[in-house]
C-alpha cells in the first residue's frame, strides 16, 4: 500500500492514535516534521492521502513557508481527489484551502469538551452511534463552514466542530488522535498555558484534563478509529 503523507507542526504533538491507526492497519506513514526543518513536498506522487495535525501556530499566518506550502498541498490534494485529513490546525487549514475563514473561536476549549452531531446520513458515517462524544481540545481560533461542506458536529463555544467536503475530505477542530503520550507532555508542558485560563469555563486545567484521561480516552480513541476508517475507504493505492 502506499504510504500516507502526514505533517507534523510542533515536537510532542505527533501522529498519536492516527499513527497508531495506520499501523494496525499495515498502512505505511511518510511523516514530515516541520519543527526539525523537514520541507513540505511540493507534489503528492507516491501518496495514498494527507494528514495534517495540529499547531500553535494560526492557519492565517502565511509568513510562515511551511503555511504556504501546505494549503498549497492541500489544494493541490483536492484537485487531484486525495483524500485529506486535518487535526485542529490542519482543520483550519483545510477549511482556508476551501475558501472558508479562520478567526477567533466564540470561546477558546482547552481540554475535554463534549461536541454533538449533526442529524445527517454523514454524521453518522463518520461518528456512528457517537453522537455525543467527549473529546480532545486545544485551540483558540475555528473555522467558518466552507461552501458546499456538510458541518458534522459543533457546541456551543465552537459551532463548527467538524466537517466533510467532497465525499473525501474531512476538517475537525478537535484532537481525536491525542493519544495518552501526547496529552501526558501537554499536561507537562503546557501547564502554564493552561493555567493562564482559570476561571474560564470552557478552559481545564491541567489536573482536570489528566483525570479525564481516565474516563474520555478509551472511547474517543474508539472514535478516532471509526473516523480514520471512514476516511480511509477514499484513500488511493
Amino acid at each position: 500500500m502506499m504510504p500516507v503523507l502526514v505533517i507534523e507542526h510542533t515536537d510532542g504533538d505527533g501522529p498519536g492514535h492516527f499513527g497508531e491507526w495506520l499501523a494496525e492497519r499495515g498502512r505505511p506513514m511518510s511523516l514530515v516534521r516541520v519543527h526539525a526543518g523537514d520541507t513540505v513536498p511540493v507534489h503528492l506522487n507516491g501518496y495514498a492521502g494527507l494528514c495534517v495535525l495540529g499547531g500553535p501556530m494560526s492557519a492565517n499566518d502565511e509568513h510562515l513557508d511551511h503555511i504556504r506550502a501546505e494549503l498549497a498541498l492541500m489544494r493541490l490534494a483536492l484537485d487531484r481527489g486525495l483524500p485529506v485529513i486535518g487535526h485542529c490546525l490542519g482543520g483550519q487549514l483545510l477549511a482556508r484551502t476551501l475558501g472558508a475563514s479562520v478567526g477567533p473561536s466564540p470561546a477558546p476549549e482547552i481540554g475535554w469538551h463534549q461536541v454533538n452531531a449533526t442529524e445527517t446520513a454523514a454524521a453518522q458515517r463518520w461518528f456512528g452511534d457517537a453522537r455525543s462524544p467527549v473529546v480532545m481540545q486545544w485551540h483558540y481560533e475555528a473555522f467558518s463552514l466552507p461552501e458546499g461542506a456538510i458541518r458534522l458536529a459543533g457546541n456551543d463555544a465552537c459551532p463548527h466542530q467538524a466537517f466533510e467536503w467532497g465525499g473525501l475530505h474531512l476538517g475537525m477542530q478537535f484532537h481525536p488522535e491525542a493519544d495518552q503520550p501526547k496529552l501526558d507532555g501537554w499536561v507537562v508542558n503546557d501547564r502554564q498555558e493552561a493555567e493562564a485560563l482559570s476561571g474560564v469555563p470552557t478552559a481545564q486545567s491541567p489536573a482536570q484534563i489528566a483525570a479525564g484521561c481516565r474516563t474520555h480516552l478509551l472511547p474517543m480513541r474508539s472514535l478516532a478509529f471509526r473516523i480514520y476508517d471512514t476516511w480511509a475507504a477514499g484513500l488511493v493505492g
